[in-house]
């Protein structure tokens, strides 16, 4: 298996109201439920929220955005050949997914353990 094996997806599906599965093309399958892609965005926006939060635990603070109970990707894309970009229904829709990104989020217990 090479790196660029690794990284590259065979076949993707997307159940728009719960997750994404990812079959790769050395043969690992990963699933991903939508709410944690959508809470794992990889855009600047989002990681610096993310960071601030790991800095801050101030319980009271208030972050502004449309507040939706569960994620739902309204669409998603190709973005060239090396990612995916979501239309979220909490209108975000910044966030370039890489393959690479994916992978190294799968939550499956081999990739975790």
């Amino acid at each position: 298996m090479t790196m660029e094996t690794k990284y590259q997806p065979s076949n993707i599906e997307l159940d728009v109201r719960s997750e994404m599965k990812i079959e790769w093309y050395d043969g690992h399958e990963s699933t991903f439920a939508l709410d944690y892609l959508r809470k794992q965005c990889p855009c600047a926006n989002c990681m610096t929220k993310r960071n601030e939060a790991a800095e801050n635990s101030n319980p009271f603070k208030v972050l502004s955005g449309k507040v939706v109970t569960k994620a739902e990707a309204l669409n998603m894309e190709a973005v060239g050949n090396y990612a995916v970009k979501f239309d979220w229904n909490d209108q975000h829709n910044s966030g370039i997914y890489t393959f690479e990104y994916l992978r190294d989020l799968c939550p499956c217990a081999d990739c975790k353990g």
